[in-house]
């Protein structure tokens, strides 16, 4: 690293902005995640157990279940849990909160160690429109040895008659049957509550690093003009050019080092509360939402992308900074300009055109979704070939990237001094 770049580098570092805004970042995720967990809820053989309690207790239940969910393990499970739900040990009454026709509290509380596995075919059948969740009345031991098999009909459908104005090609349709052959069957179950929680908010930190570096390097140029000290910055040697180079590398090393640092006491307050099992899952096991993903990946592997992803995410937007802030010539109207240029696609509808669903999705505010962009089946077309969403906006972000900074460095090079 340069003298010049370490330099702009303490630059950045020492403003307030840097620290108030990684305490902004972690007091953001912190108050996400610590919300979450003590809004869980669990049951154990007497009452409702929330908050830490809960997790421990889920965290169990979920673990005597640990392993492959063969059609073996679903019926069985179906068929003691049903011993207990349609058995005359605990009639149907008035129950948990007030609601009528459902199990009783005893039964509530008999039947909820069974929870990990009886949710998640019920939430994954639910697609199919069936939602007797506490009398069970519609799941069986046959339909459950069968949730494999449902969940390959249900991709077909979707793939042969999907809803919207999404269609597919027999090219787009065979790209994501050749993805889910590669989804190992039958599919392992563990507690991930974990991983879920911290990708699922991964948009939220996303937005909010974005922000954060907006705000923190929009005087990298901008200040220049603001006090003036242009004139002199330009006229010396390196004025044109190594300074420049050193400000746009000071600029992305702190980007990298406030989006990794923000990331890892994210990830792990995360594991501190829940632990860190169930990393090797697959993805569609994390939560019941993604059990229809047609990527074969594990859970690891899914945060490690979005890992990758929102990152670059954060330097195309620090890109997109730099840019208004070698033209413009206060910070402010650099912070303001830049946040609408990241916040506008989020306000956009799509409509019913394709090819601005595929534009609005990779765009900056839009990228930051890129987590739940693994549930759905979208490929963007281009150059011939189909690039399924998340590695598209992963690309996306790169390009923008490398577009804009050649025009951040020339921006700042061609000012002309009053």
């Amino acid at each position: 690293m340069s003298t010049l770049t370490r330099f702009e580098l303490r630059k950045l570092i020492r403003r307030k902005s840097a620290l108030l805004g990684l305490l902004g970042i972690i007091i953001v995720t912190s108050f996400v995640t610590l919300t979450t967990a003590f809004l869980e809820q669990s049951y154990d053989t007497s009452h409702k157990v929330k908050g830490f309690a809960a997790i421990t207790l889920q965290k169990r239940y979920t673990q005597t279940f640990r392993g492959e969910l063969t059609p073996a393990v679903l019926s069985d499970t179906v068929t003691s849990y049903l011993k207990i739900v349609q058995g005359p040990s605990y009639p149907s009454k008035a129950g948990i909160e007030g609601m009528t026709d459902i199990l009783s509290n005893d039964g509530t509380y008999a039947a909820y160690p069974y929870s990990p596995i009886i949710d998640f075919l019920w939430q994954s059948f639910s697609f199919m429109g069936e939602h007797e969740q506490y009398t069970g009345a519609s799941l069986t031991p046959e339909k459950a040895a069968a949730l494999y098999d449902v969940r390959t009909a249900i991709i077909e459908k979707h793939l042969e008659d999907p809803l919207g104005v999404t269609s597919y090609s027999e090219s787009d349709m065979e790209t994501f049957r050749h993805m889910n052959e590669k989804i190992a069957i039958p599919m392992k179950l563990d507690y991930a509550r974990g991983w879920d929680v911290v990708l699922e908010f991964s948009y939220l930190f996303i937005i909010v690093t974005c922000f954060v570096l907006s705000i923190c390097t929009a005087p990298v140029f901008a200040s220049e003009y603001e006090t003036g000290a242009d004139s002199i910055v330009l006229s010396t040697r390196h004025g044109r050019s190594k300074l420049i180079s050193a400000k746009l590398k000071a600029s992305f090393l702190f980007a990298s080092g406030m989006f990794l640092a923000g990331w890892l006491f994210t990830f792990t307050v995360s594991m501190i509360v829940y632990g860190a099992s169930g990393w090797d899952l697959p993805l569609q096991m994390v939560t019941a939402r993604f059990f229809f993903s047609p990527y074969p990946l594990t859970v690891l592997g899914a945060f490690l992308l979005t890992t990758l992803f929102g990152w670059l995410t954060c330097l195309a937007m620090v890109s997109i900074t730099l840019l208004l802030s070698s033209r413009m010539r206060t910070s402010f109207s650099v912070i303001i300009w830049s946040t609408v240029f990241f916040m506008a696609p989020l306000f956009i509808p799509s409509g019913k055109s394709r090819l601005l669903q595929d534009l609005l999705a990779l765009l900056p505010g839009r990228q930051t979704e890129v987590y739940s962009a693994f549930r759905g089946y979208e490929l963007v077309h281009a150059f011939g070939l189909n690039f399924p969403l998340p590695y598209a906006i992963g690309a996306a972000a790169l390009v923008i990237t490398i577009i804009l900074l050649p025009f951040a460095y020339r921006g700042f090079r061609k000012h002309e001094v009053a």
